[in-house]
């Protein structure tokens, strides 16, 4: 004889003698859930500044898309198959994925030093090769051709002047449109935000100084025919443009004006390239010690700085070659 089905049991929560509904099970996280708590938590132990937080952030979260493996589980090898997934899936180029690695390796570290892991798996992980950067100097005659154009075409020649002279000066892009009537002496300029925290003045060639003063004098005079007030807190560059004119200067309004003078001269020109032309200058022409020149240019890494010194020993080595085979010019 069969015996009859029992059907499984039903557990209903009584409470005073009453079915209730059934309470609500707490939702368990995934320890993976909890990384970015980690994040959150290395981004406050630092002072950063809101840029470098979005960095870090954004450098972190290439792991995390990568992998849903908890922070203390990762492995060597683990880390090393990242980094091959940065160069041959996502085609990074290698300083993208060296910059990334260090954000990694500074994570990592930060997270051995706050004893939350006993093993750092980052540790003999090597970075990508990377090409020796070149200098992009402007020759003499081509900032002498840019100059020359900024008089045929620019639609504001004494803004523009005075843009170009302080790029040449070895200011960023972001830097001098940063820039304040406070920030210009008369003889330097002050850089207050900077990449990398590169502070520091920049004194300026007696050249740049006038095309400066010209400049702060056009803004005083264009400022009384509009009844306009001039702070010190005023931005030294502004737009002239339709949609934002008075307003201070973008970076893509300094590109506009870069690509405009690249197109009229053939030269291959952006903002940066007054950088290179300021430090290669320093080493070069004024043959200044590297350490003095580094202060000057606000470089912090004598790894970036190299590619001028680097450009230095080039041509050195060239006119040695020109001397010793009796080939030398006067003047070269």
């Amino acid at each position: 004889m069969k015996r009859p089905i029992v059907p499984d049991p039903i557990i209903v929560s009584l409470i005073g003698g009453k079915e209730v509904a059934n309470a609500p099970v707490a939702e368990v996280r995934s320890p993976t859930d909890l990384r970015q708590t980690k994040v959150d938590e290395f981004i406050a132990a630092r002072s950063l500044k809101p840029k470098s937080q979005q960095a870090y952030r954004r450098d972190l979260q290439y792991f995390m898309d990568w992998t849903e493996q908890a922070w203390a589980t990762v492995t060597r090898r683990q880390v090393a198959q990242f980094k091959q997934s940065l160069v041959q899936e996502r085609k990074l180029a290698p300083n993208s994925v060296n910059r990334i690695l260090r954000t990694l390796k500074t994570f990592y570290k930060w997270m051995l030093e706050s004893e939350y892991i006993s093993t750092d798996p980052t540790t003999g992980i090597k970075q990508e090769t990377v090409p020796q950067a070149q200098s992009q100097e402007l020759e003499d005659e081509e900032v002498e051709q840019i100059y020359r154009a900024i008089a045929e075409i620019s639609c504001d020649p004494v803004r523009d002047r005075a843009l170009f002279s302080v790029l040449l000066h070895g200011l960023r892009a972001e830097e001098a449109i940063n820039l304040n009537f406070e920030d210009y002496d008369g003889q330097q300029v002050t850089v207050r935000e900077a990449k990398h925290d590169s502070v520091g003045e920049v004194p300026l060639m007696r050249q740049a100084r006038a095309d400066l003063d010209a400049y702060v004098q056009q803004r005083h005079s264009q400022a009384v025919k509009i009844g306009q007030d001039i702070t010190a807190q005023s931005p030294l560059f502004v737009s002239n443009s339709n949609r934002s004119r008075g307003k201070r200067l973008t970076y893509w309004g300094v590109q506009e004006v870069m690509n405009q003078l690249a197109e009229h001269t053939g030269i291959n020109l952006h903002a940066h390239r007054g950088r290179h032309t300021f430090c290669t200058n320093l080493i070069v022409k004024l043959e200044m010690d590297t350490a003095l020149a580094m202060e000057l240019s606000r470089h912090r890494d004598i790894r970036s700085f190299r590619r001028y010194t680097n450009r230095k020993n080039q041509l050195a080595a060239k006119r040695a070659f020109l001397k010793a085979t009796d080939q030398l010019e006067q003047g070269q």
